[in-house]
């Protein structure tokens, strides 16, 4: 089987790499795209100087046989040499990985927003920021009554808070685009995983983060007392209740009880997590990328699944060296992200 062929192109030249030793690439359906490389470091030539230097942050397409998969800029490079060979490792993030480390430009402040939508308040903060664009798979929901952030703030830790709150997480599209993306249906899974040659899988929980209910508490204006909601978590089945409760800061009384069924769906999400290593080359059984946000079958006694359970792909790293590639798969329950909680665990009779 041919290894799949990995490219990067600089947007401003054309000036095309191909040639890696070592590749991982990171994709997640509530992440953004991020592509690690490893190769021999030609510093003879200008044309490789100029496209590694350090702090330049070029943009870059990266292509698997030719197909675009993403565009970012180069953040990291790291240079060495021995008494054999000089080497450089790159990595490259999505173009709206940049939200999460810088603030919103002045000229867009003051950051507040009266009875706007997702999709305007983003319009609003993303493009003037990090100049891609925004797109959404669904509609962008109701109008929030009153939201504000600090000058300091990074339009992702706002702008998440808000998509989950409207069903929504935050990706990029292969082009660069700000995605918020809903949760896949059902129903339609790419692979069944079961036996051999799965690889192995291994099963995170997160007790800590375990609770009988949650309340979400929206932040109190002068002259008003708030509101709050509690959602129980019809999973929980310990006898000891552990009750936990938040403050929704963003939102006002309209929007508590979405606000905290979201937080529900989080808390599903993030306690347990499955994880399915070796998976021999990098695409499905029916020759696709293996993706996130689709969905798999997996029946693993040894970790706790005892019948053959739908799985959500959270997240996938694809892996590459001179002598395999190799696929990777984190796996959580289905329904989570869209605040649908399922109707049973996967280690329950």
């Amino acid at each position: 089987m041919q290894p799949e062929a990995v490219a990067i192109t600089l947007t401003d030249s054309g000036q095309r790499f191909g040639e890696w030793s070592d590749i991982e690439f990171m994709f997640g359906i509530d992440s953004y795209s991020a592509l690690s490389l490893g190769g021999p470091f030609d510093h003879e030539r200008a044309e490789v100087r100029e496209a590694f230097q350090p702090l330049m942050f070029p943009m870059v397409s990266v292509t698997i046989n030719e197909e675009l998969v993403m565009t970012g800029r180069v953040k990291d490079v790291a240079p060495s040499v021995d008494a054999s060979q000089s080497s450089i490792g790159v990595t490259i993030y999505s173009l709206p990985f940049d939200l999460t480390e810088v603030c919103v430009r002045p000229d867009v402040l003051p950051l507040e927003s009266n009875a706007f939508d997702l999709l305007q308040i983003a319009q609003r903060i993303v493009t003037p920021t990090v100049g891609v664009g925004v797109v959404f798979d669904g509609m962008p929901g109701g109008k929030f009554a009153r939201i504000r952030f600090e000058p300091d703030a990074t339009p992702h830790s706002v702008l998440v808070d808000l998509a989950l709150q409207r069903g929504y997480v935050l990706s990029d599209l292969p082009n660069g685009d700000l995605l918020f993306r809903s949760e896949a249906p059902t129903g339609a899974p790419v692979a069944r995983l079961r036996g051999q040659p799965v690889g192995s899988v291994s099963v995170q929980f997160q007790p800590s983060n375990w609770y009988s209910s949650i309340t979400g508490r929206a932040s109190q204006k002068a002259g008003s007392e708030g509101s709050r909601y509690t959602q129980a978590n019809p999973l929980y089945k310990a006898s000891n209740q552990r009750a936990f409760a938040a403050s929704v800061s963003d939102t006002e009384s309209a929007d508590v009880p979405e606000a905290t069924r979201a937080m529900v769906g989080r808390m599903v999400a993030s306690v347990v997590s499955y994880t399915v290593d070796g998976l021999p080359g990098w695409r499905d059984p029916k020759g696709n990328l293996w993706r996130p946000n689709t969905t798999v079958m997996l029946e693993a006694p040894g970790a706790m699944v005892y019948k053959e359970t739908e799985l959500l792909i959270r997240s996938v790293k694809l892996s590459q060296t001179a002598e395999v590639e190799t696929a990777s798969l984190e796996l959580v329950l289905p329904g989570v992200f869209g605040g649908l909680i399922p109707t049973r665990l996967p280690w329950e009779s």
